[in-house]
């Protein structure tokens, strides 16, 4: 009896312990998903100034990638099929994903910004889910590393840029699909099942098709090999190989289409220049990753001194960049070999995916950008999680690190919730950028002497904003730093001058658009500017002659057309007129005003019964045009049709036009 009794004792406390062990689990599983919704709300809060009321797309890309964009104005077969031509590129970018996810937005909300931010946002959310679990997995089941990892992902100030500004849909998107792959390699290395392999894939090619950023992939694959131990067999590289081809095709595609503008001349800058280029925002995204402040949507490269020297933090940068990664390299070599594995994997996976960024070739005229930092930080801050709580185990005080993260992560949600804003629209982007890198201009005498290099880029786009909003005077200031700045983009000087010819100052508007060819002599803005100065001082010859060399420069352009043929038939020069409203009417037979122009012509030529086909048909396309009603009643009157000559012209009358009545009263005889 007493051994029965000892057997079900037995039986008893092992059915405790299993029951301790599932309820153990259970409470970790709800913990897991209790952390995991704390953290998608505070992600979703911080970002509570993205649906502000007054948000709107910025003059920086978002031009080109939607408001302009006809190919998310279109859903077609022959558009969609055009989106994943290799050769087809927008803002210099393959990324035919992405401009399909804008182009849904467009098709259900056209140019209401909303859903678009709120996809960026969503798509956000949705990669800081799939970062928690990443790093649960990397951590072998850390929630302290998981949970913290995924929150710094999501509030991280230096992110914002990725999420707040729609141009960057590509950097969400390419990061969904490029975690996704990631965590399907993990579960193959789990089960070693060769599908899991295909879906990871099938998912890396669809992260290339939104942003060639993700080409790095095979290699973290590498990482990841050497983080779990595996064992580096033939087996091991042949299954990269697929994976590999696939990054070396988006890599050169996307260097060809970067090629045509992106990538400036190598020898630009010296090949130490570019290292210390490098060094320098290396060095940078870690101290913005510690410290985010002063954060900026564009990032100058340095104003180089009288005798031609970089500041001395670019020459001292490459040095403090090998200190900064052999120091610890060498100090887990030697004292701690347990932490140099971890080292290794989150160092390896920063620069993996911050490399192709780093300036050594030059890309775009800023030095860094934050959005650049979206996926790098993962791994950055997986090795620092995984340290830190190993240093916890060392400390009697259980919770001294839980603490200072807290501080960290309330810290990074204050920075974050203001960096969202900053993203209101072009004045508050702009602002903001001219705030951190303003020019220091001094004037003696005559001489103008700029002390300090702001942002151009800055101050154009921001006068932009103020001239489309009727704020003149704003625009004026921020076009004059520029002029005075002597900058070198001619857009400016032809943007001063359009100022100065709203106000009937011709001749200053004049010397600006000579300055702005002094610079670029192949401008077609100028041109097209100067032309409709000249027209509004009567000087229609030298209208003639800027509207002809603009189209040397885009034959096709309607403005220019347009506008030429106008300043013909004003000059009476009514044969050329004839040609080139053929033209406009060849290229874009839907504009009424190649009809007006021909149609005006043939009046004046004597071709009556042409004229009247021709008005008519302008009219069809615009019936609210009343020069048309009335060229057509000249017409009409000249072929003997005084009805309809009379018809017409009381509708130019009806339209707004001052009519002679002498003309009507003939009309009435």
């Amino acid at each position: 009896m007493a051994a029965k009794s000892n057997k079900l004792k037995d039986k008893q406390k092992v059915s405790e312990v299993i029951t301790r062990e599932v309820q153990a689990k259970e409470t970790s599983s709800r913990s897991k998903w209790l952390i995991i919704l704390g953290i998608i709300a505070l992600t979703f809060i911080a970002y509570l100034p993205g649906f502000s009321p007054e948000k709107e797309f910025t003059n920086w890309d978002d031009l080109g990638y939607v408001v302009d964009q006809p190919l998310v104005k279109t859903s077609n077969t022959d558009s969609l099929k055009l989106l994943f031509e290799p050769t087809t590129q927008v803002m210099l970018n393959y990324h035919p994903l992405t401009m399909l996810t804008l182009a849904y937005n467009y098709s259900s909300a056209e140019l209401d910004i909303q859903p678009y931010f709120k996809t960026n946002l969503f798509l956000h959310l949705l990669n800081t889910f799939l970062v928690f679990f990443m790093l649960f997995k990397w951590s072998k089941s850390s929630l302290y590393i998981a949970g913290f990892g995924a929150l710094i992902f999501g509030i991280h100030p230096m992110h914002v840029e990725s999420v707040a500004w729609i141009s960057e849909r590509k950097d969400v998107l390419y990061t969904f699909f490029f975690l996704l792959s990631l965590l399907s390699y993990l579960k193959y290395i789990d089960r070693q099942k060769i599908a899991w392999l295909f879906v990871a894939f099938v998912l890396f090619i669809a992260s290339c098709l939104s942003k060639a950023m993700a080409v790095p992939l095979p290699l973290v694959f590498l990482l990841v090999d050497f983080l779990y131990k595996r064992k580096f067999t033939l087996a091991v590289i042949l299954e990269k190989i697929p994976f590999l081809a696939l990054s070396i095709w988006f890599g050169l595609n996307a260097v060809k289409i970067q090629s045509a503008g992106a990538i400036a001349e190598f020898e630009v800058f010296t090949l130490f220049e570019r290292i210390m280029f490098a060094s320098y925002g290396f060095l940078m995204y870690w101290l913005k990753f510690f410290v985010p402040t002063n954060l900026s949507a564009f990032y100058p490269y340095p104003t180089f001194g009288e005798d031609k020297a970089l500041p001395l933090i670019y020459v001292l940068a490459p040095f403090i960049v090998l200190l900064l990664v052999l120091a610890p390299l060498v100090y887990f070599y030697k004292k701690q070999k347990s932490n140099l594995r971890i080292y290794l994997f989150g160092m390896g996976f920063f620069v993996l995916m911050i490399a192709l960024v780093l300036q050594f070739i030059s890309v775009g005229s800023a030095i860094m950008a934050d959005r650049y930092a979206y996926i790098p930080y993962i791994g950055g801050s997986f090795m620092l999680l995984t340290f830190a709580f190993n240093y916890q185990e060392k400390l009697k005080n259980k919770l001294v690190i839980p603490a200072i993260l807290t501080i960290y992560c309330l810290f990074l949600f204050v920075q974050n919730y203001k960096q969202v804003a900053v993203w209101t629209n072009s004045e508050t982007l702009w602002s903001n950028v001219i705030e951190q890198y303003p020019f220091v201009i001094e004037q003696e005498g005559n001489k103008v002497f700029v002390r300090t290099n702001g942002v151009e880029v800055a101050h154009k786009n921001r006068g932009n904003y103020y001239r489309e909003h009727g704020r003149m005077d704003l625009a004026f200031k921020d076009y004059d730093i520029l002029v005075k700045a002597r900058v070198k983009d001619p857009l400016v000087y032809s943007n001063m001058a359009n100022m100065y010819a709203l106000e009937g100052k011709f001749q200053e508007s004049i010397e600006m658009y000579k300055m702005a060819l002094e610079r670029d002599s192949s401008t077609f803005d100028v041109y097209v500017n100067r032309g409709i100065t000249y027209t509004k001082m009567a000087q229609r010859a030298n209208a003639i002659k800027d509207f002809k060399k603009a189209l040397t420069i885009q034959p096709k352009n309607q403005m220019a057309l347009s506008n030429l043929c106008s300043e013909l038939v004003n000059s009476s020069i009514f044969n050329e007129a004839l040609i080139y409203s053929n033209k406009l009417i060849k290229l874009y037979p839907a504009s009424y005003d190649g009809y007006f122009y021909r149609g005006t012509a043939n009046v004046n030529l004597g071709n009556h019964t042409s004229a009247s086909e021709d008005l008519n048909q302008s009219i069809k396309l615009n019936p609210n045009y009343m020069y048309a009603w009335f060229n057509a009643s000249v017409s009409y009157k000249a072929i003997g049709d005084a009805k309809k000559a009379l018809e017409y012209a009381l509708k130019a009358k009806e339209l707004g036009m001052e009519v002679n009545p002498a003309y009507l009263e003939s009309l009435s005889k």
